[in-house]
């Protein structure tokens, strides 16, 4: 009797543990389901109308909308993993007509390479002694 229900906890506590799916952003369907935007016509308001306000808004660099979708693996016993990461930009000309749309995914993502070097700063160092200094001055 007790070998049947300790099999059956077992597998509860062990189909509980399997990864979930979690979307974020954008859902992908939905974006592809719209209506295509047509380059030299559609406006910003015509890509606002069909999906929303961006993720990103790349304004002072380059006139770009960001739209992000991304799929996520949430693991119980190890670190999450992105599973699938999609970004759809729109470019716009001055006068904020579609001038260009890419799609990147992880096969044509950019990379950077993040420096890991640290910068030093002497004035962050903030012992319990300088703590205790201002704690008994505050306020002379």
């Amino acid at each position: 009797m007790k070998l049947p229900q300790l099999i059956l906890i077992l597998l509860l506590f062990l189909a509980s543990c399997a990864p979930v799916i979690k979307p974020h952003g954008y859902q992908l369907e939905e974006i592809l389901l719209k209506e295509p935007q047509i380059i030299g016509t559609s406006t910003k308001d015509d890509v606002l109308t069909s999906y929303g306000s961006p993720s990103i808004k790349i304004e002072d660099v380059s006139n770009t909308w960001l739209y992000l979708t991304s799929t996520k693996e949430k693991k119980v016993f190890t670190k999450d993993e992105f599973q699938e990461q999609i970004i759809f930009a729109f470019n716009f000309n001055e006068k904020n007509i579609l001038i260009s749309q890419e799609v990147y995914d992880k096969n044509n993502i950019l990379n950077i390479k993040i420096d890991g070097d640290q910068t030093y700063n002497y004035g962050s160092n903030y012992g319990i002694l300088d703590q205790l200094y201002d704690a008994f001055t505050r306020g002379l």
